[in-house]
């Protein structure tokens, strides 16, 4: 099974991003700082060495297993954590959310359920939920469907601001462990489940007794607590959220020209539901790279001489991490060492 099979076709969605950029680029003045490929857009507050950094994102089809598995609440605070990470990707810490939510018709235990779940994860990462929309469309939306998204904002110090261009030779790759999907790839995961007629009741098999529910819907993890402390240091030079793409497509967004990425694929344990996905569904290894984080949420890329000073806080404030690869001299991209 394939993710374009399941109707997600990213090849497409990254050649249409790249024909719209230049009408995107049309807008900017000289207080946008460019960071192509970034995972937040990021420009100048009016005054002081200080900018402002803002993503947007949505649950997606996370939804659908969050709705059969009666846990909207803590899908929707996947978003929060979501854009979070995107803004710490970039060195920022969130300020404030929006959120948009839309329905056929209204149904207000699930628009109540969405905003507590919000609410909650806004008040982890220290944003305010400033606001939203909550929409009907009966011409839109499928009867019992509810979509979510929302646009984070959040403020990064100069001296903090990770852009990728320190990225050099010689550094290392860290992971930092992710408890399983987050939130991409539910399009194929579910193909899966249909296809298998699997229950999200069933135990994961492999696992150590959770559901496939637990597994599949696990939270997406925020790292802020952990890792913002660090980037007062200037050891960390650059930071990937693992999301749609995998750990290759969004690794490479923080690379400079010149600078290739070498991913060792034994480095960490993968969660059991991957391996489950890649039975259940016949998925082969290049589509699970492709389509999967793999069981890694962020990826610092560090000064080889502080790794072992890096990850021991890592370690300390809770996080499992690992040493994935290197930095290498050559054409950008991420290659993996199997």
């Amino acid at each position: 099974m394939r993710y374009d099979e399941a109707g997600v076709d990213v090849a497409a969605g990254d050649a249409v991003k790249r024909t719209i950029g230049e009408c995107i680029r049309s807008t900017w003045g000289p207080a946008v700082h460019p960071i192509p490929g970034g995972f937040a857009g990021v420009m100048r507050w009016p005054a002081g060495d200080r900018w402002m950094a803002a993503t947007m994102d949505g649950v997606g089809t996370k939804l659908h297993l969050a709705l059969a598995a009666g846990r909207l609440e803590d899908a929707c605070a996947d978003l929060v954590y979501h854009c979070a990470d995107d803004l710490l990707a970039h060195g920022a810490r969130p300020l404030a959310f929006l959120d948009y939510l839309a329905q056929a018709r209204l149904d207000a235990a699930r628009v109540e359920a969405a905003v507590r779940g919000m609410a909650r994860a806004c008040s982890e990462v220290g944003a305010a939920l400033l606001g939203g929309e909550t929409a009907q469309m009966p011409d839109t939306y499928l009867p019992g469907v509810i979509d979510v998204a929302g646009c984070m904002i959040g403020e990064v110090d100069g001296r903090r601001l990770r852009d990728g261009s320190a990225v050099t030779p010689g550094d290392v790759l860290i992971g930092l462990g992710a408890e399983g999907l987050h939130t991409n790839g539910f399009s194929l995961a579910r193909r899966v489940l249909e296809r298998t007629g699997a229950s999200l009741d069933a135990r994961l098999p492999g696992g150590d007794g959770e559901s496939l529910a637990d597994s599949l819907l696990a939270p997406h993890r925020w790292y802020g607590r952990a890792v913002e402390p660090l980037l007062d240091d200037t050891a960390i030079h650059a930071l990937a959220h693992i999301t749609g793409g995998g750990i290759a497509g969004n690794l490479v967004r923080v690379l400079p020209t010149g600078c290739a990425a070498r991913i060792r694929s034994d480095a960490w344990p993968r969660p059991a539901v991957f391996g489950w996905l890649a039975s259940a569904g016949s998925i082969d290894e290049s589509e699970l790279r492709h389509t999967f984080n793999l069981g890694i949420g962020l990826i610092l890329i560090c000064e080889a001489r502080s790794v072992a000073e890096v990850t021991a806080r890592l370690t300390a404030a809770g996080e499992r991490a690992w040493r994935l690869g290197e930095i290498e001299a050559g054409s950008r991209g991420v290659s993996w060492a199997d």
